[in-house]
């Protein structure tokens, strides 16, 4: 059985077993406390959970981990085969609406504020709000890394935008603040994953203790 025929089988059982139990995808992610953009990534089949999740999973759906990756549950239709061409293209489409929409304030604010220099501010704030739509795509679509380079750069854009924008005296020292805001970044994303399972098990035993 292959990796992608897998990923369809535990998306499946997850999908079936919750809504067996009359659980919307939030309520799922509430119990087992993840997001519930992590449990519908899982049921899209854009990823897997771990082993702690998938007997937390199974504890809470009182299955067996072997029901949620065997093929109890119907399989979905296979994804499209150029998936992942449409999510960048629909990057690509939200990054392009921003600039349009910067180039077209610049454009307005020099035709009807002629003197006003500081008009190419659109075009900061144009860079920010791009590295914002690559965050959000990134978390929702892609995996670690897209989502550490696209988090990273969107703080350096930010502290770049911050001086740029407001000239003051040691506001220089914003790129410290970017500075701790990326280390504590790369940490998270490390760690991201020791700590759900240390979540996952601390869960589990008040389970234990409650039954």
């Amino acid at each position: 059985m292959d990796n992608q025929l897998i990923r369809q089988r535990i998306a499946a059982n997850i999908a079936h077993y919750r809504k067996l139990h009359n659980m919307t995808q939030s309520e799922l992610a509430v119990k087992i406390n993840y997001s519930d953009k992590s449990v519908s990534k899982w049921e899209r089949g854009d990823g897997v959970p771990d082993i702690y999740v998938l007997v937390a999973l199974s504890e809470l759906f009182n299955v067996s981990v072997n029901d949620l990756v065997s093929d109890n549950a119907p399989l979905p239709p296979p994804p499209h085969p150029d998936i992942e061409k449409k999510r960048v293209f629909i990057l690509l489409m939200s990054v392009l609406l921003a600039w349009l929409t910067a180039t077209i304030a610049y454009t307005v604010l020099r035709v009807v504020v002629p003197d006003f220099a500081a008009a190419w501010f659109c075009f900061i704030i144009a860079i920010v709000i791009t590295f914002i739509l690559c965050t959000v795509f990134s978390s929702l679509w892609w995996g670690l890394i897209p989502r550490l380079l696209s988090a990273s750069a969107l703080i350096w854009s930010i502290a770049a935008g911050i001086y740029i924008l407001f000239p003051l005296v040691n506001m220089r020292l914003i790129f410290v603040v970017g500075g701790v805001m990326q280390l504590l970044g790369i940490l998270w994303f490390t760690f991201q994953g020791r700590f759900r399972r240390i979540e996952i098990g601390l869960i589990r035993g008040i389970r234990r203790r409650k039954h």
